[in-house]
């Protein structure tokens, strides 16, 4: 198929083969197993504002870990690149990438992984006066911070002594629920993963955006203890390249891409009659149940492994045979051991209940704090191409102030400043809150709130209901304003 140019938003994208969200099922290529065992990771080669470098002598040298650096090989890490080293001075960075800068002679045959699976390519604005506007102020917070403490600006932006203490507590409790959930206590049937999600987000999260600790083996540690996730490897795919560099782009976003034959979250998306289903409270729920436990903890993660690519748009990092197949039998094992264990203990109806309930409880908790800040009616469908204002408009806040959605979302209520400052740990969030709303007033972006769980979930729901219909494209605007205006008035903003 030759080249496809069209439109989407302020974005040129280009794309080599069917376009994600149309064909009613996942696109999988499979490669020849000769592929699989064959295609082991050499030298790490990315391209950061158009030009290549070769890191591979650098992996070991980086402050923020192999794991990092690891996630820019072989593609375009231009965003990544950005938003991972907000506070570092530019020459600083400007020298180590000349150190191994690869020549234009010598790259002009190269082509990123994006190129090679025929994934659309956005290009945004650099540099940015808003973004270093906010750069600038949160960098001067930091700074205060690490002179008050007397730390490095970098552990400065990690968690505090006493966001470390929270989260002893929380892993304290959450410790304490294993003997009554492991001897089939039925008070924690829900009180066990409500606890791991406690623990996890407010853990597993921060982690994997190395924000959790300046020390990276820590980082890269802390996920692996919670199975409920998805697993690491593919949460790296989905929500640090994918989502956090191109959020609600539906050529690059796999977060509207999930199961879209089954549920439809961008008007980009083919419709399908069965979309119709979604509009319904019943479905959200039920769609929320199995979403974590189902979808990304075991179906997405094996079409990753069979297509070498996540949800159509995310390239795979090359891995070696052997990983390969390790990550597959760490998958079988952790999926098979969490579900399968009270079968060994109980009597089969209780071992039903204690093998689904907590794990279909800990999906729809996930979903209900993960899905209300992105897919809403007012922000799903625009887009900018300066990166720090495209952040800023596809997210929303909620709850801003509130202790319990801050502890309970484990900081994801500060969604809109999560976005600007991912490797930011999130107990600093609520003091940056003030300093991008203000930027965002000053340079006339909109910062949008909701006011808390119930006003988001409303708002998401009115989403998941508008794309239940085929929309004729000019008619989306228009409703959506409407609809948008009549729920924010119903809860008095």
């Amino acid at each position: 198929m030759e080249a496809e140019v069209e439109r989407v938003g302020e974005f040129k994208a280009t794309r080599n083969y069917v376009k994600p969200g149309t064909t009613g099922r996942p696109n999988l290529r499979l490669q020849p197993l000769s592929v699989f065992t064959t295609s082991k990771p050499t030298r790490l080669l990315t391209k950061i504002h158009g030009k290549w470098y070769d890191l591979t002598e650098f992996e070991r040298l980086h402050p923020g870990g192999p794991v990092t650096l690891g996630l820019a090989r072989g593609r375009d890490a231009t965003i990544m690149f950005e938003s991972h080293h907000p506070f570092t001075d530019r020459k600083i960075l400007d020298a180590i990438l000349m150190k191994y800068e690869i020549s234009s002679s010598n790259s002009r045959n190269l082509e990123t992984l994006e190129q090679r699976y025929g994934v659309a390519e956005h290009s945004f604005q650099w540099p940015s006066a808003f973004g270093e506007a906010l750069k600038f102020d949160v960098k001067q917070y930091f700074e205060s911070e690490a002179k008050r403490r007397n730390i490095s600006l970098r552990e400065a932006t990690k968690a505090t002594p006493a966001r470390w203490i929270e989260i002893s507590i929380l892993g304290a409790l959450y410790l304490s629920t294993f003997p009554g959930f492991f001897t089939g206590d039925w008070r924690f049937l829900l009180l066990f993963p409500l606890m791991a999600w406690l623990i996890g987000v407010n853990t597993f999260h921060d982690a994997t955006h190395f924000a959790l600790s300046a020390n990276w083996r820590w980082n890269a540690l802390v996920p692996y203890a919670y199975p409920f996730f998805s697993s690491p490897f593919a949460w790296y795919h989905q929500h640090n390249i994918g989502h956090h560099s191109y959020p609600n782009l539906s050529d690059r976003d796999p977060d509207v891409l999930h199961y879209y034959w089954m549920k439809r979250e961008h008007r980009e998306v083919k419709w399908f009659p069965r979309h119709r289903n979604q509009s319904t409270w019943w479905y959200m729920l039920l769609w929320w149940g199995v979403a974590v436990e189902v979808g990304m903890a075991i179906m997405e993660d094996a079409w990753m492994l069979q297509s070498n690519l996540y949800n159509e748009v995310v390239p795979m990092m090359a891995i070696s045979g052997l990983r390969r197949i390790a990550h597959i039998l760490g998958r079988v094992l952790t999926i098979g051991v969490i579900h399968a264990w009270p079968f060994f203990t109980m009597t089969w109806g209780k071992a039903f209940a204690f093998s689904l309930i907590p794990y279909l409880f800990f999906s729809i908790v996930f979903m209900m704090n993960t899905q209300i800040n992105h897919l809403l009616p007012h922000i799903i469908h625009v887009s900018d191409v300066d990166w720090y204002k495209h952040q800023v408009i596809t997210a929303q806040d909620f709850g801003v102030g509130s202790k319990f959605c801050h502890l309970f979302s484990g900081g994801l209520n500060y969604q809109v400043v999560h976005h600007l400052f991912p490797t930011v740990n999130h107990c600093h969030l609520p003091k940056l809150q003030p300093i991008v709303a203000r930027l965002c007033e000053k340079y006339d972006v909109p910062y949008v709130t909701a006011r808390g769980y119930i006003h988001a979930i409303q708002l998401h729901h009115l989403h998941t209901s508008n794309m239940s219909t085929k929309w004729e494209r000019r008619q989306i605007q228009s409703d959506f304003d409407r609809q948008v205006r009549t729920v924010l008035g119903i809860f008095g903003r």
